[in-house]
């Protein structure tokens, strides 16, 4: 029985449903008379979609972080109240008013401030960096400060990490290696950030004054610390010309040994040089650790992370990364030292596309199945469900025009897309 207080059904124009069904007719009726052309455009597809999913970056996931710029400042020794009036205040306030920004965010600890600055969706990165770089200069900051603007990479950027193993050396030497040759080598890997190190101890070249001896010498540690930054360069005194050539005349005054440092002197007595050996026991140390990282069973160990530069695709950095390191332990590192991955998101990125796969041809064949269930013709069913791949194929290639990474999200959107619509 019907319902009385519902309106009845509007019927549906004839005029517009035989349009409808004529318009699929002649749809039809030309691709049957033109079998032909039906097949060469069904090519022409096939192999510009199979040319798109190869042209596709793949990552695991999509990047979807605003546009932003972050700031470090540090200013050893000065405690937070100060770091936040002297340095994040004043920088705050010049960065007020910058184009498309649209939170500014810092945090002020023990001799360090963090800012960032986060811009409108679709601002240029380098135009936002640049506008931040000519905002700093006009910051009123203590001497000898100056903010460092953090590489261009997003929260999603960590995509290698590395231990370095050795049989033979301690922590502290292979930081050193760390610092003066791995982390020049992978910054220099096109799409590369930067690169992030923990653990081991830093060395230092360290002056221990005796307080008794220096008030003896009449001196204070602003006289040591003078005398040794004065004595530690190099001075020009310019060329002698002589036979058509030109001698460079050069004063050596760097310090290369720890004797050198203790040679250097600070005051004259009667006559008499006063060394910093005399007033201090010059060594080799390290600085203040704030943290240690531990790997395995290594209870201090030394680790380096990178980080890919935002815009850049994974799998193409990850391979420039790879083969660095390849090159790394083969022809640069000492023999009883290597690079160990622990962490590469090629290994993700490799689950993810099985995943995405997976899930794809799940849904092709449960699309089949339904067809030919709700058909009840094989050949029917399978006419009809031939067209999902080519619809596939045809996402491809809007996805390569659109310059759209292929990951879980997108290729999974069109998966379930298929799957919930084909039937």
């Amino acid at each position: 029985m019907s319902d009385p207080t519902r309106p009845p059904r509007e019927p549906v124009p004839t005029a517009v449903a035989e349009g409808r069904r004529g318009g699929i007719h002649r749809i039809v009726e030309a691709a049957v008379g033109q079998p032909l052309l039906v097949a060469l455009v069904t090519l022409a597809i096939i192999g510009v979609g199979i040319f798109s999913l190869k042209r596709l970056p793949v990552d695991a996931y999509p990047d979807v972080s605003p546009t932003g710029v972050e700031m470090t400042t540090e200013w050893p020794g000065h405690a937070a109240e100060e770091v936040e009036r002297l340095i994040t205040v004043p920088i705050e306030t010049e960065l007020n008013g910058l184009p498309n920004l649209v939170v500014s965010r810092s945090v002020s600890l023990y001799g360090l401030s963090n800012i960032r600055v986060t811009f409108t969706d679709g601002t240029d990165l380098y135009f936002a960096r640049q506008q931040v770089f000519e905002r700093l200069a006009g910051a009123s900051l203590p001497d000898g400060i100056a903010p460092e603007v953090e590489a261009p990479f997003s929260p999603s950027g960590l995509v290698y990490r590395y231990v370095l193993q050795s049989s033979d050396r301690s922590a502290q030497e292979l930081h050193v290696l760390q610092d003066w040759v791995l982390d020049k080598a992978y910054r220099a890997v096109p799409g590369v950030a930067d690169v992030a190190s923990l653990g081991g101890e830093t060395m230092q070249y360290q002056v221990l004054v005796d307080p008794t001896k220096l008030a003896g010498a009449g001196l204070s540690i602003s006289d040591v610390t003078d005398a040794l930054g004065a004595n530690n360069s190099n001075g020009g005194g310019g060329f002698i010309s002589e036979g058509g050539q030109f001698f460079y005349v050069r004063g050596l005054g760097r310090v290369v040994t720890l004797e050198d440092i203790g040679n250097i002197v600070l005051t004259v007595k009667n006559s008499i040089p006063v060394l910093v050996k005399d007033v201090a026991r010059v060594e080799i140390g390290h600085a203040p650790r704030l943290g240690q990282f531990g790997f395995n069973k290594q209870d201090d160990a030394v680790e380096g992370v990178i980080l890919m530069r935002t815009g850049e695709q994974a799998q193409n950095v990850l391979k420039r990364v790879q083969a660095k390191t390849q090159e790394l332990n083969d022809h640069v590192l000492p023999k009883d030292v290597k690079v160990v991955p622990y962490y590469d998101r090629s290994d993700l990125v490799a689950l993810t596309t099985h995943t995405v796969a997976h899930n794809l041809i799940t849904g092709i064949v449960l699309v089949v199945i339904v067809l030919v269930f709700f058909l009840y013709d094989i050949r029917s069913g399978l006419i009809v469900a031939a067209t999902v791949p080519l619809a596939l194929l045809i996402a491809f290639m809007a996805l390569d025009l659109r310059d759209i990474p292929a990951n879980l999200l997108s290729i999974g959107a069109i998966d379930s897309g298929f799957s919930s619509t084909a039937p």
